[in-house]
């Protein structure tokens, strides 16, 4: 009876670990989602206009990435969101350059990669178990 309860205890401290592994991850994805779009409308509005806000904004989702993203690589394979960064440099790049076209390539890349890891790790029973 007494390994039971250990048994059952572990089981469920494994459960409360994932779906928090879940949860965390799944906030960053959408915080980050968040900002992409916010990007994705004022570089809609006018690339040049805003350039200098755009840059700004850039910048900022660079650090928040870079911070999160070494979070994100314990639960996540790196592999599958390195691609993110790789994205974010180009952007940083394109800005410096004022290639509009790359920038924007980048930012909806990214958007596509976030709304697809954003399935892909969604809470489910597979997750946890």
């Amino acid at each position: 009876m007494k390994k039971a309860v250990h048994i059952i205890v572990i089981i469920l401290f494994l459960i409360l670990i994932c779906t928090f592994e879940q949860v965390l991850t799944q906030s960053f994805l959408k915080e980050t989602n968040i900002k992409i779009e916010n990007l994705i409308y004022i570089s809609n509005k006018g690339f040049n206009e805003n350039i200098q806000e755009i840059n700004d904004l850039t910048l900022n989702l660079d650090d928040y990435w870079t911070k999160k993203e070494n979070i994100l690589c314990t639960f996540v394979s790196h592999k599958e969101i390195k691609e993110i960064g790789v994205e974010i440099d180009k952007m940083k790049s394109a800005i410096k350059n004022n290639e509009e076209k790359i920038y924007k390539e980048s930012l909806n890349l990214i958007h596509f990669y976030l709304t697809a890891y954003q399935h892909i790790i969604g809470i489910n029973i597979q997750s946890i178990f």
